[in-house]
């Protein structure tokens, strides 16, 4: 270094010192100053930017979302920038929305109840409520249901980036009817599930009887549950139909009675949820395929998971009671 370059150095260093010093002592007349104003040396609060929407808005805001019509964040936006001075964007209004902790779900599908039904499913689980869980074991729950090729009963969420939106991966393919479909015949215990039934026939009463022949009395000498022992099924028509009711009585089976449009009290119905979740793991292109996915979801189905299910009797009950018997979520 020469030596002009040197005291140019020299000189820089005594620049940068006497700045140092001199913001050094401001910061210390800051300090002094702020406390003598407040008697402390933290920095006063500041304003920030101010907020979008204030206590005002967000109680508007929560009335719109809450409303019957659950209007769409692109409505609630119109209807609220009515009212606002500054308009917000509707992504301002997801931000405030999870702010207030609410979640964009899917609907949950329930079965329609009116004054009638939920007055008889009222007065059916105040006649249960007391029912232990030994009495619960006595009770054979089955079910039908469709399954189908495509179309699944749950939806299916999955992690992907925007630009994988249109990879075959990351799509649902969608078919008419849902690619074909079966129909399955279940039932379960507390012991475990039981004999099952896969058809492509519509159910009526021929057809439920000869189920009733094949595999529910298979399903109670599986368990030796001949003494003391109800079957339970849902109040559909070929149920209910004369050739059933003949059916039954010729068999001896004494059947549960059971409230109508109340899949939520079934403990069989959250196996549906169990299969149809094994399904989604599945490439499905034909009803084979599918009938022999079915078979190999049921009968890895643990007793203990059935129990379970079972023993939820008690607990769905005293949730219908203590909604009034509106929708449980089960």
């Amino acid at each position: 270094m020469t030596q002009a370059c040197r005291r140019d150095y020299q000189r820089a260093q005594c620049v940068a010192l006497t700045l140092s010093l001199v913001f050094r002592n401001h910061l210390f007349q800051r300090a002094l100053k702020r406390y003598e104003e407040t008697g402390e040396f933290q920095d006063r609060p500041r304003a920030g930017r101010p907020k979008k929407l204030n206590e005002r808005n967000i109680r508007m805001l929560k009335r719109l979302v809450q409303k019957g019509e659950r209007y769409s964040v692109g409505e609630i936006a119109i209807k609220l920038n009515d009212t606002l001075n500054s308009p917000v964007t509707s992504r301002t209004i997801i931000n405030y929305l999870h702010r207030c902790r609410y979640e964009y779900k899917t609907k949950i599908t329930k079965p329609f109840l009116n004054k009638n039904v939920k007055k008889n499913r009222l007065n059916w689980c105040l006649d249960y409520s007391n029912w232990t869980i030994n009495q619960w074991k006595n009770i054979i729950f089955s079910d039908a249901t469709c399954f189908y090729v495509i179309k699944r009963k749950n939806k299916t969420k999955i992690w992907r980036t925007k630009d994988e939106r249109w990879k075959e991966s990351c799509m649902h393919v969608a078919a008419a009817g849902g690619g074909g479909r079966v129909d399955f015949y279940g039932t379960i215990t507390s012991e475990g599930t039981d004999c099952f039934r896969i058809y492509n026939e519509n159910t009526n009463s021929d057809v439920y009887c000869d189920i009733l022949d094949n595999y529910l009395i298979p399903t109670v000498q599986l368990y030796q549950m001949e003494n003391n022992y109800f079957c339970q099924h849902d109040n559909s028509k070929y149920h209910l139909s004369k050739q059933t009711q003949m059916k039954f009585h010729e068999l001896g089976v004494k059947v549960l009675k059971w409230p109508s449009k109340s899949p939520a009290l079934n403990p069989i119905e959250s196996l549906w949820t169990v299969i149809d979740n094994k399904l989604k793991s599945k490439s499905l292109s034909s009803v084979k395929e599918l009938i022999e996915a079915l078979s190999k979801a049921w009968l890895p189905i643990t007793p203990q998971l059935c129990q379970k299910f079972v023993f939820s009797m008690p607990r769905r009950i005293q949730k219908c009671i203590a909604v009034n018997s509106k929708c449980i979520d089960y």
